[in-house]
């Protein structure tokens, strides 16, 4: 089981937010002009810069979090992100700690990271579908297109 994201903590600035997922294409041109293209795995990871603005008793259980509950930021974790559906908890582990990028200014520490998002949780298929069909639920367009085949 993993360890949670301390509910107590921040979560990162989401200012400058930015999910950046590895590409899963393989792309290859054919001597016509034209190319293929295919996926190359099921998922691929995503990374995103984390930055945080805490105060003294937030800075603390960011630094005992990352040292303890994370191995020195080894270990995976379930963190809340930022996607186009809200927050959702996401299986994540520091690339780069943030103890690694440490300042004090104004009465805040600052810490920054970047963070692998193991598989970034997107929009259901079925969903999808109902949302490409409206005003039609996908009962509607298969009875609609079971209509067109008998009227045919």
């Amino acid at each position: 089981m993993l360890i949670k994201y301390p509910k107590d903590l921040k979560l990162p600035l989401v200012s400058s937010h930015r999910l950046s997922q590895n590409s899963n294409l393989l792309r290859t041109d054919m001597a016509s002009g034209r190319a293929r293209q295919r996926k190359r795995f099921q998922s691929v990871p995503t990374t995103m810069s984390a930055t945080w603005k805490l105060n003294p008793y937030q800075a603390q259980l960011l630094e005992g979090f990352v040292t303890h509950g994370v191995n020195d930021a080894v270990n995976w974790f379930l963190m809340p992100i930022r996607t186009p559906q809200g927050l959702i908890e996401h299986e994540v582990r520091f690339i780069k700690s943030p103890l690694e990028s440490c300042t004090y200014n104004g009465g805040f520490w600052n810490y920054s990271a970047n963070i692998e998002i193991k598989q970034r949780q997107v929009v259901s298929e079925e969903a999808t579908a109902n949302r490409l069909l409206e005003p039609n639920t996908i009962g509607q367009f298969v009875n609609g297109i079971a209509n067109a085949i008998e009227n045919y």
